[in-house]
């Protein structure tokens, strides 16, 4: 098969992802956004996933997979690695050629992905989207829950989870124990951050490189930088309306600051859908200042950058390099946030609150409201930033990745120099 010779130009390659595409998640968007990318480069992209409504994500050829279950609330379709999936994952990586496998997450589909390409002499690339699973039990059941979580995934997927300390839980352990699994099994790993690569290489993953996320969308025409502020700031949050990206402490804040600004100074729109919007929605009865929209369609997202000033990203401890940064950057518009341990363009063109409080959210507002020219001049910043995620950026960084990996090809400078021990 296809490693036996040198790569050319244009590569076969297999994007697999166990989430449904249908769901609005990070690690969905991000995927599909690299797919597009490598596609629009002239490579030849196989997409397997599991069978939804989304028909055409712009890659070469697909490989749909229908699921009996799909878990509520995170769009994961319960697939297993059995012999009938690795059988049709085999049959569709011999009739395309397929030259590297690359893998989206750590599940059922991947584990078979990982069997088969290890049988065909296949290379496998493994991109991290969150190795920060994070879960808070009462201690009576964490241990409980941490063997179920390691049963369930043995189960999926026919491999057995480390039982390594990876979390301050036992079953955040186990859970980010999956995400491990699937990496030391992987001849690269990726990740779109600089500091999940620091955790990864901390727990034992030694060939994991940083390569930011990118957005490959095609939009009419790319917003200019703010050149002035008139009227209301207007502050976009968008995203799943989930516990981690903390939509509730966000809207705390908006209403804290909207008490201390003058009135029709400060617009804020909520995008996205979740568990948490009905009780987002509720909080923010009486503030007409505070809109929700819902979800929007993909095309819309840029108007909605383009028609806002800020854009507000208040997960803590849980995002890897979330794809609204690389959004934010393409529409030339600052993110305010609260994480200091992301940095991929936030570190020139961010705006980081003092802590993930509520109140220092509102604080962060307040000043942003009397001093709308740093927006600017940040917003003139955050353009300049998306250079880092540009689609011919990443795909360079992509397939030096994959040159690498395989046998036959020269090699400029030693596999995985930027590696730490």
């Amino acid at each position: 098969m296809g490693c036996s010779a040198p790569l050319t130009l244009n590569m076969n390659i297999a994007l697999v992802c166990d989430y449904s595409l249908d769901y609005l998640g990070g690690a969905q968007t991000a995927f599909i956004q690299q797919v597009r990318a490598m596609t629009d480069a002239g490579h030849r992209v196989l997409v397997i996933a599991p069978r939804g409504r989304t028909a055409d994500i712009g890659a070469s050829a697909h490989e749909w997979f229908d699921t009996p279950f799909t878990v509520p609330g995170i769009g994961l379709p319960f697939l297993r690695n059995t012999d009938q999936v690795r059988a049709k994952v085999s049959q569709a990586l011999a009739r395309h050629r397929i030259e590297v496998v690359h893998v989206h997450s750590e599940f059922g589909l991947a584990a078979a992905c990982i069997d088969v390409a290890a049988q065909l002499r296949v290379r496998v690339v493994h991109t991290v989207h969150t190795f920060f699973w994070r879960v808070r039990l009462p201690v009576g059941v964490d241990r409980v829950a941490a063997a179920a979580i390691r049963s369930l995934h043995g189960w999926l997927t026919g491999q057995p989870a480390p039982d390594a300390i990876l979390a301050e839980s036992h079953a955040g352990s186990a859970l980010r124990g999956m995400t491990l699994s699937t990496a030391l099994r992987a001849d690269a790993v990726v990740s779109p951050s600089e500091h999940q690569r620091e955790r990864l290489a901390a727990a034992g993953v030694r060939t994991v490189v940083t390569i930011a996320n990118t957005t490959a969308a095609s939009w009419a025409e790319r917003p200019a930088a703010l050149a002035q502020i008139e009227g209301p700031l207007k502050v976009l949050w968008i995203g799943r309306c989930a516990p981690e990206k903390r939509l509730l402490v966000f809207i705390a804040a908006c209403i804290e600051a909207l008490g201390a600004v003058p009135v029709g100074r400060l617009e804020v729109e909520v995008v996205g859908e979740g568990p948490e919007l009905a009780r987002a929605r509720r909080a923010a009865a009486g503030h007409p200042e505070i809109l929700f929209s819902g979800r929007v369609a993909s095309d819309e997202v840029m108007a909605k950058l383009d028609g806002s000033h800020v854009v507000a990203l208040t997960s803590s401890g849980f995002d890897n390099q979330p794809m609204v940064v690389v959004e934010a950057m393409y529409a030339a518009r600052p993110v305010l946030y609260v994480d200091p341990l992301l940095r991929e363009g936030l570190d020139t063109a961010g705006l980081l609150c003092a802590d993930d409080s509520a109140q220092a959210i509102a604080a962060m507002l307040v000043q942003l409201v009397h001093d709308p020219h740093r927006v600017v001049r940040v917003s003139e910043r955050a353009g300049l930033a998306f250079d880092r995620f540009a689609p011919d950026h990443f795909v360079a960084e992509i397939e030096d990745v994959y040159r690498r990996l395989v046998p036959g090809v020269e090699r400029s400078r030693p596999l995985f120099a930027s590696v730490t021990a």
